[in-house]
């Protein structure tokens, strides 16, 4: 395995934001780029749930992006698609297919894959000559339709979806924030394929959420997976998920179909009765 870490890709007005690169041996592998949960104001970039993935053949990339408090919505998807275009830009440098990339991420990670996965071409947060479309999404319980999140919420100052949003959740702005922020507004038949996981047993972002992006995607004829995890709360890891994101991942990649169909033999057959021995 290589790796290349500390890598400047965007300064802001308070500081630099880096991103890191993981390959595997394989040569010229597809790459996913892994954005971190923690309520868009906690963790950082080492907090990356798809390493695992470096021994299925594929390189990780994994970003930052400015928490809430340093700058309400859109700030992150602005830097998540600037370290998007980076990370095409450079694929020759660091030696990944820059034509094969997947975003993944977990919670508020989860959120922001899926607005990256659902809003290219959205000029408000891209410049135009930027090529800003992925293969395909990964989303780990990531909340998909902020307004959902206002209920039972406490009008608070440390409230995540009010820093995220800029404005109390309880207030008239905030409906019309929210909904540019949820990835539900962007769906419209254009999107890659989708892989959702979520924990059967999550506690702080209902199941629901996915199942709502679940239905969306399959209303506008996209490819989309969703899994329950069984048992599983709000992170997760383990060979059961990697194995469903690899195999999702390899076929709608790396071209790979992994699924065996049984054949019948004549052994199989109904007029062979079974004989007690």
């Amino acid at each position: 395995m290589k790796e290349y870490r500390n890598i400047p890709f965007k300064k802001v007005e308070t500081r630099e934001l880096y991103l890191d690169i993981f390959l595997p041996e394989e040569k010229n592998p597809p790459l996913i780029m892994w954005i971190h949960g923690g309520g868009w104001k906690e963790l950082n970039r080492t907090w990356n749930l798809a390493m695992p993935m470096l021994e299925k053949g594929y390189a990780v990339a994994t970003v930052d992006y400015r928490y809430s408090d340093e700058g309400p919505f859109p700030t992150q998807m602005l830097d998540l698609k600037d370290a998007l275009l980076f990370i095409k830009k450079h694929a020759g440098q660091y030696g990944y297919d820059g034509g094969k990339i997947a975003v993944s991420g977990d919670s508020a990670g989860g959120h922001l894959c899926t607005l990256l996965g659902v809003s290219a071409g959205n000029r408000d947060w891209e410049t135009v000559e930027g090529d800003y479309s992925v293969q395909a999404v990964v989303d780990m319980c990531g909340p998909t339709e902020l307004l959902l999140s206002f209920q039972g919420k406490e009008e608070q100052p440390n409230n995540g979806i009010t820093e995220l949003l800029g404005v109390p959740v309880t207030s008239k702005a905030a409906l019309g924030r929210a909904t540019l922020a949820s990835p539900l507004t962007y769906i419209n038949g254009g999107e890659p394929p989708f892989l959702i996981l979520h924990g059967s047993e999550d506690p702080v972002v209902s199941p629901g959420h996915s199942r709502l992006l679940r239905n969306a995607l399959e209303k506008a004829g996209v490819p989309v997976m969703m899994y329950l995890i069984p048992g599983a709360v709000h992170a997760f890891g383990g060979r059961l998920v990697s194995d469903i994101m690899g195999e999702f991942l390899d076929y709608f990649l790396k071209g790979i179909k992994t699924v065996e169909t049984p054949v019948v033999q004549k052994c199989h057959q109904r007029e062979i009765p079974y004989v007690k021995k």
